[in-house]
């Protein structure tokens, strides 16, 4: 190998170019690769997975606690039920107390008794079938134990839970100070759906004093952390799928289902991660279109670095032609120099891959980030995965390989001893691999310019109402004039309305009116004064009659009433009634991709509330002011100043996190197919000297020799845009179908990236061929 280290130490760039586009693509692909296996293997390790099932809507996996023991009661096929939930709060100690951090999913688990029976959580120390027995019982995770006991034995101490209010308020109002006894000591929670977060897992029996009242039949099953999960564990070889009339027929006529029927879903234990009723509250979501985003684009990278690999290589032949014709005349048959060959391209793999694995660890917290999941790779080492690298490794080191030593051995030795050798080459399959690489790459920035286009007109689509410089800003209680005070006195605020309930953006609370027949109907509700109606924008398309004490209905909360409101009155769930002034047009609250909801709107003239609707000139500094306006008087800004745009486009935040992928692997995608775009003029440039220096002999200029050069070198990429153009429309109209207000596909979108992926390639290699160019034709004839 010391010919091959000596041939890398004189071809630096040659060195570099491949070096750098393996390390970086082995990068990823270990990431991902530990990455993907923990989102599709989530929960198999648990003995009893095949049998457990998660219950619940189709559209949501919130159930109430109480329907889980009904249903079991119905249902012979289920053995044994688990209800789960995670909740907000803080640990406390003594002095000491640990509080949830910056993921919205809580480090308290409020569970049943049979938790330990469902899950096979292991234990470091206590027993599984007592461990949460009684209502007073909890189990502590590892992480939890060190932090508040240090190396003392926690068996036996108790801790208290405070939880947060975060749910509707019942009759009775409770202390949510719990003290709970610590029974057994759990291993961190890793590899499950269940929040990995969790640090306490408690008895559900006093869930209600942890969040002030019980989940009742009338209110939606959830905390502030989620929704209440029902786990069912069925008898071996039996199905729910028999039972899904009865148990639909029971949740709705037991239970209020608010905006839709109720149909119920029933899903593996290993599918949840992946399931579209996973919000992501109370769960592990994962995401398969950006896991395929990813494999895509990591496989993309790989694919460069490797071409980018054989095109060098087959471009150093010259270099490297009289070291093996030598080995030939000495005995080396051309099998061995063939593998000899190959396992330079492995050692090459190789040690791109430690660099690759080095890099993989110090930026696995920003992967973690960056791909919304867990990766973990010192915790995975294992033989298996262990087994899968060198395989990898021996698999890309033999594809790298064959080709060069293939083109190397091909020729006779004696030929290249005498000086006979002339290397020549119609470099057919260098060109497939730039056309392949571009291809790609165009498809990739095409990607990135629709999904950006897309995402900008969404979130500034026409709502029905006005979005643009308005602010929702929550007083805290009893200081409404100071806040409106403090407003009034800021430069960039134009105008202050007040308004009381829901607001049009994701954060909404439903209420519910009583009809005809009893029967319920489910609507949001909003007072507002005169300002913030104008401000908002609404429009009205029947009016009444005036009324300080009418409500406006949209048309949505007219169909829901059958389209029929007797002598023009509501009748609201306490036996009140109330006029309705008239019905706005329609609107769309959250974004315009979300179903128009029911709206009902007291407009109060003479009336303030106390929170406030805030329209400003634009200035972009507004929201820092808002925000430390409330900090001083209330200590935190959290939840109480919200842009409306920027809540708009805080409900794309997904596709918003696709394009940030995208984006990122298209930048990378380019510099690694410069690097290829180098390497081809290498080997261009190369065969072509003898070439140019005589052209330059015969009298040709260096800028006509130039654009001959260029104009070969640009055939291949305009082959490739042929192919990128309908592979780009195809995947991005495929992509754009899932979104019912969308953009069209502009001839101009296709004709941008065409133009910028040209103008990179022929960047990339204008210098070689001016260097080329400028180059002694004498001395080029020599060299030749």
């Amino acid at each position: 190998m010391k010919s091959y280290f000596r041939f890398l130490s004189r071809n630096k760039l040659y060195t570099l170019i491949n070096v750098v586009g393996l390390v970086v693509s082995l990068m990823f692909i270990i990431l991902l690769g530990d990455y993907t296996w923990r989102q599709y293997s989530i929960d198999s390790w648990h003995k009893n997975a095949d049998r457990i099932y998660l219950v619940g809507d189709q559209t949501s996996f919130s159930m109430w606690p109480q329907a889980g023991d009904r249903i079991k009661d119905m249902c012979p096929e289920i053995e044994q039920k688990c209800c789960v939930m995670s909740v907000r709060g803080k640990i406390k100690y003594g002095r000491q107390e640990v509080k949830d951090g910056e993921n919205e999913n809580g480090i308290i688990m409020v569970a049943d008794s049979t938790f330990f029976q469902f899950f096979d959580f292991e234990l470091e120390t206590g027993s599984r079938q007592t461990a949460l027995n009684s209502p007073d019982k909890c189990v502590i995770t590892e992480r939890l134990a060190h932090r508040l006991f240090g190396d003392k034995n926690p068996i036996g101490e108790s801790v208290q839970i405070v939880g947060e209010y975060d749910v509707e308020p019942g009759n009775t109002v409770y202390d949510s100070t719990l003290v709970y006894t610590v029974s057994a000591v759990a291993k961190d929670f890793d590899h499950t759906v269940l929040p990995n977060e969790t640090q306490i897992i408690a008895n559900m029996k006093r869930y209600p004093q942890m969040l002030s009242a019980e989940f009742p039949s009338y209110s939606y099953a959830f905390s502030n952390a989620g929704a209440c999960k029902v786990f069912f564990m069925l008898r071996p070889g039996m199905t729910l799928d028999n039972k899904k009339k009865t148990i639909d027929n029971y949740i709705v006529n037991n239970y209020f289902i608010p905006f839709g029927e109720y149909k119920v879903s029933v899903t593996p234990l290993k599918e949840v991660m992946f399931a579209p009723q996973n919000d992501g509250k109370g769960l592990q979501k994962g995401d398969k279109t950006r896991l395929h985003i990813l494999i895509t684009a990591v496989l993309a990278l790989l694919f460069f670095a490797i071409t980018n690999y054989i095109n060098l290589t087959v471009a150093n032949t010259g270099f490297r032609s009289k070291e093996m014709a030598t080995r030939r005349l000495f005995g080396s048959s051309q099998r061995m120099i063939a593998w000899k060959l190959i396992a330079e391209s492995t050692l090459m793999v190789a040690l791109a891959f430690a660099i690759g694995l080095a890099l993989a660890l110090c930026f696995q917290d920003d992967a973690i980030s960056l791909f919304k999941g867990k990766i973990a790779i010192t915790d995975d080492i294992n033989i298996v995965s262990v087994s899968l690298c060198l395989g990898g490794i021996f698999l890309v080191g033999i594809v790298s390989g064959l080709l060069p030593s293939w083109q190397m051995t091909r020729y006779q030795p004696i030929d290249i001893v005498k000086g006979n050798f002339r290397f020549r080459s119609k470099m057919v399959l260098g060109k497939v691999f730039i056309i392949l690489q571009n291809v790609i790459t165009v498809t990739m920035l095409t990607a990135s310019l629709v999904i950006w286009l897309q995402l900008h007109h969404l979130i500034h689509a026409p709502l029905g109402f006005n979005t643009e410089n308005l602010f929702y800003i929550i007083s805290p209680e009893g200081k409404e004039q100071v806040v409106r005070s403090k407003l009034e006195k800021m430069p960039f605020v134009e105008r202050i309305g007040t308004f009381n309930g829901c607001t049009f953006t994701q954060f909404h609370t439903g209420v519910y009116i009583i009809v005809r027949d009893d029967k319920f109907v489910s609507m949001f509700e909003t007072d507002m004064d005169k300002t913030t109606f104008e401000l908002l924008g609404l429009q009205i398309k029947h009016n009444h009659g005036t009324s300080n004490d009418g409500i406006y209905l949209n048309e949505e909360a007219l169909r829901q009433l059958d389209n029929k409101i007797d002598a023009r009155e509501l009748g609201w769930y306490d036996g009140g009634k109330e006029p309705v002034a008239g019905v706005l047009e329609e609107f769309h609250s959250v974004n315009v991709l979300s179903p128009i909801q029911p709206f009902a709107i007291r407009v109060q003239k003479d009336k303030e509330f106390p929170m406030f609707l805030v329209k400003t000139n634009g200035d972009k500094q507004a929201k820092a002011a808002f925000d430390e306006m409330m900090k001083k008087l209330n200590g935190s800004a959290e939840n109480r100043v919200q842009s409306i745009e920027e809540s708009i486009a805080e409900t794309f935040k997904d596709q918003q996190h696709t394009l940030k992928l995208i984006t990122l692997f298209t930048l990378i995608a380019i510099v690694v197919s410069v690097l290829g775009f180098i390497g081809m003029s290498l080997f261009f440039i190369r065969q072509r000297q003898k070439d140019i220096g005589i052209r330059k002999i015969m009298g040709s200029t260096s800028s006509e020799v130039m654009m001959l050069m260029l104009r070969t070198f640009c055939v291949p990429l305009l082959v490739s845009f042929v192919m990128a153009i309908p592979l780009s429309w195809y995947v991005m109209n495929d992509w754009l179908s899932n979104f019912s207000y969308r953009i069209s596909l502009s001839p101009w979108i296709f004709v941008a990236t065409c133009a910028f992926s040209l103008l990179v390639a022929v960047l990339s290699v204008s210098i070689q061929i001016m260097k080329a160019v400028c180059t002694n034709p004498v001395e080029s004839v020599k060299t030749e």
